[in-house]
């Protein structure tokens, strides 16, 4: 048994570093190729959130967020802070005033300075995973 387990982690190694790409032997492209979806999904115009001071005042920000079975997070405004959010894994309900929708993996909203929103996860028992890229002022 033992012998046998010792066999299977050398073979699991093995295989783990012939999977592995020789990078000596790799070089940069001289021209793009095989790259696809490139198309944008969303465009938040910056001039409509009347952002104070300059662009070295603020932080492009990308964040990874985990939303638990049955959380949400409460109605606020994106005036000043505009973003792209993207459903990565669950489901996510959001509002918008009277009107709510089902958003599933793949499905994104924009977060303009008019919209003021809330979202929750609505399954008991799957997380849903939120990609967020926003801007927000630097924290001084």
């Amino acid at each position: 048994m033992i012998r046998t387990l010792a066999t299977l982690g050398v073979c699991a190694a093995l295989a783990a570093c012939a999977s592995a790409p020789d990078t000596t032997k790799i070089a940069a492209p001289s021209t793009n190729s095989g790259l696809g979806g490139d198309v944008a999904v969303g465009l938040v115009d910056l001039a409509a959130h009347k952002l104070p001071g300059s662009s070295a005042d603020y932080d492009l920000r990308a964040r990874a967020l985990t939303l638990a079975p049955g959380g949400g997070v409460g109605n606020h405004p994106h005036a000043g802070r505009p973003g792209i959010v993207r459903v990565v894994k669950g489901t996510v309900v959001e509002g918008r005033g009277s009107a709510k929708r089902v958003l599933k993996a793949g499905d994104f909203w924009l977060e303009t300075a008019e919209i003021s929103h809330w979202f929750v996860n609505p399954s008991a028992t799957e997380a849903a995973e939120l990609w967020v890229v926003d801007i927000v002022p630097k924290k001084k």
